[in-house]
């Protein structure tokens, strides 16, 4: 996915400002972990190599027609170094063009999160992971997570920290399965708040971090969690089993909507009591995170009315507010009068 990048111009650095054991290359870019570095001094340095700067809080971006081309600084400090980095990357380098498809998201964070070790990659995928979990847990311990401002500053860690807690209040049963899990963090705080859990899984077609989630289990003493690659399109995905409760948060949004009732389709399938969905409410669908619909309130209650009918009449449906829109269906209607859940 890296490696150390051994091309910087010397005569672009100064001597006392030495990163060149905090840089990666990939793709085209040069990433550096700028992280106590004089930005002044660095950016004098750059000029005299004929490189063009824009600046923002975090991240210095060097660019100039000869190669190396461009050169991205930041500073972030170790502590820094969790989920809260994809925010940045959106609001502060999408505006400057450096971001422009989700291929290039993916490679800056990749940038980002390797300038922390440039030698050992799975070391600085492993501490990203292990202190985005931290903070996860930590926005879970308290009343309750941060409240959102105007320009969405904790949209990356709050809001799934939202859905995460909300998750943990109608989770009922023995197994939980989540269905297009990403990175995985879902399971193992599933895994940690909800001991009495025989088996959690997380389902992803990416399976790009699966092996670091493993360890962070493994680490937590978290023996139920597992993680198997999948695709949600696929019938296959009924070979895993029923669970108790299934989750799909911040999915159905990926897929066409002829393709996402596929997807529901295959989920009530295995979905023994609860289906749990949450849906970002966009102005327009951004295709940096491959957003390919946008669902408002009532399109997410036509969804549930939906799968009622797919269950034939035999279940529930509740739909509201979960920064952004939370529908779960219920196939097992005692379940939610004893939880005095409103019903659709």
């Amino acid at each position: 996915m890296t490696k150390s990048q051994t091309s910087v111009n010397e005569a672009s650095l100064s001597k006392k400002v030495s990163i060149q054991e905090r840089s990666v290359l990939v793709g085209d870019i040069i990433f550096v972990n700028g992280h106590g570095v004089n930005r002044t001094a660095l950016t004098q340095r750059f000029a005299e190599g004929g490189y063009q700067v824009q600046e923002t809080p975090h991240f210095l971006l060097f660019t100039r027609s000869e190669a190396p081309t461009t050169i991205l600084a930041h500073w972030f400090s170790p502590e820094e170094m969790n989920a809260e980095i994809k925010h940045y990357i959106m609001y502060e380098l999408k505006p400057m063009g450096l971001i422009q498809t989700s291929q290039d998201f993916g490679m800056v964070l990749s940038g980002l999160i390797g300038s922390f070790f440039p030698d050992d990659t799975r070391s600085a995928w492993h501490g990203y992971a292990a202190k985005t979990l931290q903070r996860f847990l930590l926005f879970l311990s308290t009343s309750r997570t941060p409240t959102l401002p105007a320009f969405d500053f904790y949209a990356t860690i709050g809001t799934f920290a939202t859905q995460y807690q909300r998750v943990c209040e109608l989770c009922v049963g023995e197994t939980f399965l989540d269905a297009g899990c990403e990175s995985g963090f879902l399971p193992l705080i599933i895994a940690e708040r909800i001991p009495f859990m025989s088996r959690v899984v997380g389902v992803d077609i990416r399976p790009d971090l699966f092996s670091v989630m493993r360890e962070l289990a493994n680490e937590q003493n978290l023996s139920t969690v597992e993680f198997v690659q999948a695709n949600l399109l696929e019938d296959q995905l009924d070979q895993l089993g029923q669970f108790d409760t299934v989750t799909a948060l911040a999915v159905l949004e990926h897929f066409s909507e002829t393709e996402m009732y596929r997807v529901l389709t295959n989920l009530l399938r295995i979905t023994a009591q609860r289906l749990i969905v949450t849906v970002p409410y966009e102005q327009e669908a951004e295709s940096i995170y491959e957003h390919k619909q946008l669902f408002t309130r009532e399109k997410l209650e036509a969804v549930g009315r939906w799968c009622l009918q797919t269950l034939d009449g035999k279940g529930r449906m509740w739909c509201e507010e979960c920064d952004g829109g939370l529908l779960l269906v219920e196939k097992r209607p005692s379940t939610l009068a004893k939880l005095n859940i409103g019903n659709e």
